[in-house]
């Protein structure tokens, strides 16, 4: 039996018999397609299930770096209570109560000092050099393993372990930024025995020696991160310090065109930034990626970003108005297997060009009413008509109303009125404070 068949068995209900492999297993929410060909020991899941019953999982250590966190390490350490079995700090040089308040929330907590090397990598393989056998799980101090999640992460690895024990893969749980975006291909735990090593000096993931990016599991495992708070940005300069080693990043390698996507996503606040800001931003960006070609296979150390740098190509071309650019870069990631953004950008693309004509006919009928003469009335009448709804539809709000009144003056203005009864329908069924 392969890895996929039994994962499937577990997802069906009443594939499998229930126990706790078929429990733990439930946790692996997705698997890459060079391990889901991975075959197993047994062919029969109930032999599988005997054999896990007994089996005793390899230890987990939490690697944290660490730098001036006193206000938050010990609700990251405390709960991970029932998923660690040891706590490992990787501390950049903290003057505060960092390494008190760790203690007090773990006794038995490591500290190892590692002085701050401009190098996230650097400070996250120190970590094989002090541990050697289990589970790495890389966790930032400002994340929280949420509370209804504790203990999943230890059950995910455990039978992880048992049935993938010749395996090479890392492991994602989800990140949920508080009150942002959540993020799945997480990479953060890695076995402390295995080939993968992190690169880059930030924004760094495990690759093998050769730049490979690894075969992957995710696993219903979440972790709540408040270190993308607005404030927490600002007082502690993430968008300065990130930019900065981005490109020292860029000077290093200057050839990898991730670099210049990381600097120009980190560097630029769209809600603030000039037009000519933008357009030297999308200038650069296209420079370095935007013709670049996907590599056969799983994206590697250079090519990872290619992709996410056409979807942001998309975005700098929406502000700038380029339609033929937003054309090219929402196709790419069409092809690239980007559904979901390549249809919203296509869409924004048509849909500003249908409103567009819209708003024009709303004008055309506008210019025409000096021309209204008593053997034209009726029709002036349904041209005001539909010029309030073409208004209301391509978002001309002031034209709405005195067209609809000019359209019941002259006897029409009953479809509008029956559009206003269908959107009043509408916004009752809102949520209360949404409309």
């Amino acid at each position: 039996m392969k890895f996929s068949h039994l994962l499937d068995l577990v997802h069906v209900p009443g594939g499998i018999a229930a126990s706790r492999l078929s429990s733990d297993l439930a946790l692996v929410t997705s698997v890459s397609l060079d391990l889901a060909d991975t075959p197993l020991s047994s062919a029969d899941p109930a032999d599988l299930a005997a054999g896990y019953a007994s089996y005793r999982p390899r230890p987990v250590t939490a690697v944290v770096l660490t730098y001036n966190e006193e206000e938050r390490i010990a609700g990251c350490l405390s709960a991970l209570a029932d998923d660690v079995d040891h706590c490992l700090l990787v501390d950049s040089g903290s003057v505060d109560g960092t390494a008190g308040q760790a203690l007090r929330a773990r006794g038995d907590a490591r500290i190892l000092s590692a002085p701050w090397a401009d190098d996230f990598s650097r400070q996250r393989n120190l970590a094989f050099g002090e541990v050697t056998d289990g589970w790495l799980c890389h966790v930032d101090a400002d994340e929280v393993l949420a509370m209804s999640h504790a203990g999943r992460l230890r059950r995910a690895l455990s039978v992880l372990d048992y049935l993938l024990p010749d395996s090479d893969f890392v492991v994602s749980p989800v990140i949920a930024d508080v009150g942002g975006p959540v993020y799945t291909n997480t990479q953060r735990v890695l076995r402390a025995d295995g080939p993968f090593r992190f690169r880059g000096r930030v924004h760094e993931h495990p690759y093998d020696p050769d730049g490979r990016a690894p075969a992957r599991v995710q696993v219903d495992v979440r972790f709540d991160h408040s270190g993308y708070l607005p404030e927490v940005v600002d007082q502690r300069g993430k968008r300065e310090r990130y930019v900065r080693l981005d490109r020292l990043a860029r000077t290093e390698e200057p050839d990898n065109p991730k670099w210049v996507y990381y600097e120009v996503r980190d560097g630029l606040d769209h809600r603030s930034a000039s037009e000519e800001e933008l357009r030297a931003a999308f200038v650069l960006l296209a420079a370095h990626a935007g013709e670049t070609p996907l590599p056969a296979g799983p994206p590697g150390y250079r090519s990872e970003r290619i992709v996410d740098s056409w979807s942001l190509l998309c975005e700098l071309a929406l502000g700038l108005g380029e339609a033929d650019a937003l054309r090219t870069y929402a196709a790419l990631l069409g092809e690239a297997g980007r559904t979901v953004e390549a249809t919203y950008y296509r869409t924004l693309l048509e849909s500003s060009r249908l409103l567009g004509r819209l708003s024009a006919l709303v004008d055309e009928i506008g210019s025409v009413q000096g021309a209204e003469e008593p053997a034209n009335r009726h029709l002036m009448a349904r041209l005001f008509e539909l010029q309030s709804t073409l208004a209301l539809a391509s978002g001309r709000y002031e034209t709405v109303l005195p067209a609809y009144q000019k359209s019941v003056e002259r006897g029409a203005g009953h479809n509008v009125t029956e559009d206003f009864g269908m959107l009043a329908r509408v916004l009752a069924q809102l949520p209360d404070g949404a409309a």
